[in-house]
């Protein structure tokens, strides 16, 4: 989701200054009024911070494909029109599936065949709220040093967009599988690239 970051005022996303801790909502330019500091927001915007409501609440109807399936019968309970199991009829809530704390854990086992790597990088273009879950809880926080494919800490606020994301991502993969793109010729130097990369290997140029 393309959110500018570099609007002014600064919105409430419960910055601070990474001199003075200073907070920043509101400030007209992106200088710090307390110690002068001028900043960047990509500096200060990190991954955890909130900067937008989340797509899903998990009351929709009918159910979007959050990749859930009724505990009754295990058959998926996408596109239930009630709070009812689409198959069997068993009875089901948001509450139901929603973890209980403020943070759950998008592990391999969570993400199934989707590359952790991928799934981080897929939440930070959309703006979802996580960290990795390296050492402490809320390690990279305060500066542990990043692991690739380590597990994830994600807001519970945006449970079911993250299912829904991942979920999307899968159909994804799965079309491609199916229908693989075609090779394409590079614009600007004529290299022959493989259908499925989406620059030119030799120039990066971008696919036309």
């Amino acid at each position: 989701m393309t959110i500018d970051i570099d609007q002014l005022p600064i919105p409430d996303w419960g910055l601070v200054c990474p001199r003075c801790s200073y907070p920043l909502r509101g400030l007209p330019e992106h200088r710090c009024p307390e110690c002068g500091l001028a900043f960047h927001m990509e500096n200060v915007v990190k991954p955890w911070h909130r900067l937008r409501p989340p797509r899903f609440t998990g009351d929709e109807l009918p159910l979007p494909d959050f990749d859930l399936r009724c505990r009754d019968c295990d058959r998926p309970l996408a596109g239930a029109r009630t709070r009812t199991c689409p198959h069997c009829g068993g009875a089901f809530s948001p509450d139901d599936f929603r973890p209980r704390r403020e943070w759950f854990v998008v592990d391999q086992a969570f993400a199934h065949d989707l590359a952790l790597a991928g799934v981080e990088t897929l939440l930070a273009n959309e703006r979802v709220p996580f960290t990795r879950a390296t050492g402490k809880a809320l390690a990279d926080i305060y500066g542990t040093a990043p692991i690739v494919g380590s597990p994830l800490l994600v807001s519970t606020e945006f449970y079911f967009e993250v299912r829904w994301l991942l979920q999307r991502a899968r159909d994804h993969v799965e079309h491609l599988r199916d229908d693989p793109p075609a090779d394409w010729a590079c614009p600007h130097c004529g290299e022959p690239v493989p259908g499925h990369f989406d620059v030119c290997w030799k120039c990066q140029t971008p696919r036309p």
